[in-house]
């Protein structure tokens, strides 16, 4: 077996042993809520029909519960129209089919439901460390590219996210990667069939749309990546076809139009980013709330914007010293607008850092310098998303009228926040700092001939 093929089969055994483990741990460990809802939404696709879920909200389901380490049955859930578009309403239908095949009483938060709803996410993050070891091939050998699927597949953040939390970045995870391939080799009508795919599955598609406005900007095939971004529409409404007929807008109104998450304007939810720093000063959490006489809402997009145009300019700046790699300028460009879209919007949660996951990995590896930057935001990426397992009263959390509770409580909440207040200082600055460094390397990222062990292979372009 060659070295390649031995770390390929060994990554991908210890990825899967370490997911069984998470799944086993997460009934007792794992984040509730999400969970709930997803069992719900699957149980109504099996017994409503797929098609009524954006009509009729699923009401709650059976579930167990570990509160203070007792187990207890409970009947729980948000009641909530699903909030997902329509490929992810194919998904929970397929998931719901399967626990009922599995388990007939389909309760929640059981090994068995974690397992079933973990399945789609995990395979979600296999087609990602897949995709990300083609990226990396397309510039190094096929040595790099393995341990780039190694480190992908065994990332902290996707294993925080995925089977331990029960989330679904994964799920546009994987299609954005190969969509970022695709770019790399100007395939527009692929790359915009997968951003359509993943457009379907979750609408946080949507922080990828900058890299078509730079593929735009700086590519001379407009008019084919005019038709990618067409093809990613008609992805989306062929798929959503049954939910137009059915249901006509619901589809598009809970989820793109007035997704119930966005009822709750907070600056930040649980991502240590810039307004987690205002946050921590301040003690602001509403992001509608003025800051100088303009509401938070409005920095946060002021600061996106500023974000993506020094993105733009330092990838434009690493094409024109690596003209012989210009083809690679969508891995720099991704890794940098997935830290802006985590670092500088208010509003945004903090298992979206798993979204810098891959590109980062990538980044690594065409950048030596970043790794350093990448290694320090990848660990803080998952410490953001497990906040809710080593916090004990954050920022978040705090109440806007602390003062007027009972002074033994408030003394109780003072002793918490003063526990968790440090830890959260440290790491909103290590995370800031290592998005700083992330930048930082792509701006300084200098020429290096022998900095990958095969040759660049010949590829062709402008093909659809």
């Amino acid at each position: 077996m060659s070295r390649a093929a031995a770390i390929v089969v060994a990554a991908t055994l210890a990825g899967l042993v370490a997911r069984a483990w998470l799944i086993e741990l997460a009934p007792h460990y794992g984040f509730l809520g999400d969970h709930v809802d997803y069992v719900c939404w699957g149980r109504e696709a099996v017994d409503a029909g797929v098609l009524a879920l954006y009509r009729r909200p699923p009401g709650a389901c059976p579930a167990i519960a570990y509160i203070d380490g007792e187990r207890q049955s409970i009947v729980t859930g948000t009641g909530e129209r699903l909030n997902y578009p329509p490929l992810a309403a194919y998904v929970f239908w397929v998931q719901g089919r399967l626990l009922a095949a599995l388990d007939p009483t389909r309760i929640a938060n059981t090994v068995t439901a974690r397992a079933v709803f973990a399945l789609g996410t995990s395979i979600a993050e296999l087609a990602t460390a897949v995709g990300v070891a083609a990226l990396v091939r397309s510039f190094a050998g096929g040595t790099v590219a393995v341990i780039a699927f190694a480190a992908t597949w065994l990332a902290p953040p996707l294993l925080a996210d995925g089977p331990f939390w029960g989330q679904t970045e994964s799920w546009i995870l994987a299609p954005i990667v190969w969509m970022v391939w695709a770019m790399g080799r100007e395939r527009w009508l692929l790359a915009g069939a997968l951003w359509g795919a993943a457009l379907a599955l979750k609408p946080s598609a949507v922080l990828v749309a900058p890299l078509w406005a730079y593929a735009f900007a700086f590519r001379a095939s407009r008019l084919r990546i005019v038709a990618g971004g067409v093809a990613a529409g008609v992805v989306v409404n062929a798929l959503a076809l049954p939910f137009w007929l059915t249901s006509g807008v619901a589809w598009l109104r809970t989820t793109y139009l007035a997704n119930y998450v966005y009822r709750l304007h907070w600056t930040t939810m649980l991502t240590f980013n810039v307004w987690y720093a205002e946050l921590l000063l301040n003690g602001t959490l509403d992001s509608q709330t003025p800051l100088f006489g303009v509401a938070r809402d409005t920095w946060g997009t002021a600061l996106l914007a500023a974000g993506l145009l020094v993105a733009f300019a330092l990838t434009r700046r690493w094409e024109r010293r690596h003209p012989d790699r210009r083809q690679l300028a969508f891995v720099p460009l991704a890794a940098l607008v997935t830290l802006a879209a985590v670092t500088f919007p208010t509003r945004v949660h903090g298992t979206y850092t798993a979204f810098t996951a891959p590109f980062l990995i990538a980044l690594a590896c065409l950048i030596p310098g970043s790794i350093p930057s990448a290694a320090v935001m990848l660990v803080a990426a998952t410490l953001q998303i497990l906040s809710w397992q080593w916090g004990n009263l954050l920022a978040v959390h705090a109440l806007p009228n602390e003062r007027t509770l009972p002074p033994a409580r408030q003394a109780a909440r003072r002793a918490l926040r003063d526990r968790d207040r440090p830890r959260e200082w440290a790491l909103t600055i290590v995370s800031l700092g290592a998005t700083a460094g992330v930048f930082a390397a792509v701006a300084t990222a200098r020429r290096r001939d022998d900095e990958t062990d095969a040759p660049h292979p010949r590829r062709e372009t402008g093909r659809a």
